[in-house]
């Protein structure tokens, strides 16, 4: 269908259809521009709050409230909400008449809260009629309704406008929280902002290519660069970079790790992760009889175990401390320096006098390792 836009000439009369036209027109873009532009969902606030109450017999019970906010609805309708609206116990049973507890207990799972668009008529005030007819209505109020899913509701699938849609009737809901029941009290027991791994949906943008007007493009994860905060930075200057770092709340940036323009990788911790092929990784150090040798960095157990990568281990025994040597004891000779399929050490020596005598029985002793792990061609 073609997307139709008013025309007027001079003289014409316009009827009420004209005029309303002209919003509509608006509007229908508007909304266009959003669901195609941007993925629905919360934009600003619409937290629930809740606050601590106790029944006239000590039961305790929580007041959930909606906070004041804007959201986008998949059809591109905007949810306004002005002030806080406190969720009501009577519509959560009007929603779930039965709802589903946790076994042998009087509370309910977590269940969704949503929020969805609705047209009001709004009556003239004083009495002044304005644009619209005698008892019709001058305004229309697009208020914000709550409503409580059943448990999975939130995987259940919305439908899509048609191209040239506008905002849609208000059918389209957005998950905005989750709430407990408790049924034996008829009142809330517990709210929060993801439950079973689901989150409340959060507005994003689609696109295929985010251009800056100027060099620098950031991705952080909050809307304020306060202390801490983690973000993403492409900066065309100076050849180009890719930095993640943490904003440090006055205008700075720490950098954690940058990609230069020659693809040099720059870490301030830990290489981690999976193997690169034709690499070897390597650890060393002093140990002693007993202990069990550590893998490099970044290497597993379940790595060796898949046959993933070679394992060469070199232990060298140390000589202890002459001044260490029992008394009547001179001669130091290691036993045994070897390591087992575990990487479990076994070092041993016996101390020998130079007077004859019996040597005396094996003690631990330290070695030095070397742990060498080689990955083949392909990689892990």
């Amino acid at each position: 269908m073609t997307v139709l836009r008013p025309a007027f000439a001079d003289g014409a009369i316009l009827a009420a259809a004209d005029l309303s036209s002209l919003e509509d027109t608006g509007r229908d873009r508007d909304a266009r521009h959003a669901r195609c532009l941007h993925a629905p969902g919360v934009c600003r606030g619409m937290d629930l709050t809740t606050q601590d109450r106790t029944t006239a017999g000590g039961a305790a019970y929580q007041d959930v409230t909606l906070a004041p906010g804007f959201a986008v609805d998949g059809t591109g309708r905007e949810l306004v909400l002005a002030g806080a609206l406190p969720l009501s116990p009577d519509r959560f049973l009007g929603d779930n008449p039965n709802p589903t507890t946790e076994p042998g207990d009087v509370v309910s799972v977590w269940h969704p809260v949503f929020v969805r668009g609705v047209d009001s008529d709004v009556p003239s005030a004083g009495g002044v009629t304005g644009c619209q007819a005698a008892g019709g209505s001058a305004r229309v109020g697009e208020d914000v309704e709550v409503e409580f899913g059943r448990p999975g509701d939130t995987s259940a699938g919305q439908p899509e406008p048609a191209p040239d849609a506008g905002p849609g009737d208000g059918s389209w809901r957005v998950l905005v929280g989750f709430v407990r029941f408790n049924t034996q009290l008829q009142r809330f027991a517990a709210a929060a902002a993801q439950a079973d791994g689901v989150r409340a949906d959060v507005a994003g943008a689609r696109a295929g290519v985010v251009a800056a007007p100027g060099s620098r493009v950031e991705v952080r994860g909050g809307p304020a660069p306060d202390s801490g905060v983690p973000a993403i930075v492409v900066d065309a200057a100076d050849g180009g970079s890719l930095v993640y770092g943490r904003h440090d709340g006055t205008g700075g940036f720490a950098p954690l790790l940058t990609v230069d323009a020659a693809g040099n990788l720059t870490v301030s911790g830990t290489l981690k992760g999976t193997l690169t092929g034709g690499t070897v990784r390597m650890t060393g150090g002093t140990t002693f009889d007993g202990t069990v040798l550590p893998l490099p960095a970044g290497v597993t157990a379940d790595d060796i175990d898949s046959g993933d990568v070679d394992v060469v281990i070199q232990v060298t025994p140390r000589l202890p401390d002459p001044a260490a040597a029992p008394l009547g004891k001179d001669l130091y000779l290691p036993v045994e320096c070897r390591v087992d399929a575990d990487r479990r050490v076994y070092c041993t020596g016996r101390w020998f006098g130079l007077s004859p005598g019996a040597a005396d029985p094996p003690v631990a002793g330290a070695c030095d390792y070397l742990v060498l792990v080689a990955v083949s061609g392909g990689g892990a």
